[in-house]
């Protein structure tokens, strides 16, 4: 970028130094600033070394881009902090636009997951692929917030975790009925390769106990629960899984 440019963003770092995540336009295009985050209390121990973390996703942004990969384009960094080109509304956002119809929205996400196995094929992990953590424009998907680090160096479980996270989000949003989720599932289950199914749902066996643990809560369950609830049974279904379960 050019150095009025990366001037402009030294100027608006001092004007906002230590917020998280800013919005700003320049010369017509949006970007965000993002800075590492500033932790207190019991945060300090349940997140650690942020900046440490803040420098590995920069780090991983960088290599990404370099390789054209489906991230939003990093337009300048520093030690605390990094610049992002805006890609577009986020796939919970695109969710609840009213103006779409359910063939735009699912059209939209169908898109997103064969991004996202794509991007297990390259042996490339996000370790949180939440919707909200997606981004949509004009057709085009981007991953965001490459922040959860896991030491281990396990395939397998890398790629489970990120499809259960991706599905996991869309059994939050309400508007998604048993029906659309089911949807939702089978074409991910028929678009991935069967061992990443396969490995996703042996997880899921393993802890189904935990599912009848939590049964009794589920009438007083909130958003996090129940979208765990949700991905049980949604997962446990005889069209999804009669071998496995």
């Amino acid at each position: 970028m050019s150095l009025l440019f990366k001037a402009h963003v030294q100027m608006l770092l001092k004007e906002h130094r230590g917020e998280r995540v800013f919005q700003f336009e320049y010369l017509g295009k949006h970007y965000w600033l993002k800075q590492p985050e500033q932790l207190k209390g019991i945060w300090l121990l349940l997140k650690p070394h942020p900046k440490q973390h803040f420098k590995e996703e920069c780090e991983i942004l960088q290599h990404l881009n370099n390789i054209g990969a489906p991230v939003p384009k990093l337009c300048d960094f520093g030690d605390d902090y990094l610049v992002l080109e805006d890609a577009g509304p986020t796939l919970n956002i695109w969710l609840n636009d009213e103006k779409l119809s359910w063939a735009e929205k699912s059209h939209i996400l169908h898109s997103a997951m064969e991004i996202l196995i794509s991007l297990h094929q390259q042996g490339i992990f996000h370790g949180r692929p939440a919707i909200r953590d997606i981004a949509w424009r004009d057709g085009q998907i981007s991953f965001m917030d490459f922040e959860s680090h896991s030491k281990s160096h396990n395939e397998h479980w890398l790629i489970t975790r990120d499809m259960l996270a991706f599905l996991d989000s869309l059994c939050r949003v309400k508007s998604l009925d048993d029906e659309k989720l089911d949807e939702l599932f089978d074409y991910y289950k028929s678009h991935c390769p069967t061992t990443y199914w396969t490995d996703m749902l042996s997880y899921v066996r393993r802890f189904r106990w935990l599912y009848y643990l939590l049964l009794p809560f589920k009438p007083i369950a909130r958003t996090d629960l129940l979208a765990v609830y949700r991905l049980f049974e949604h997962l446990t279904k005889e069209n999804l899984c009669k071998n496995y379960f």
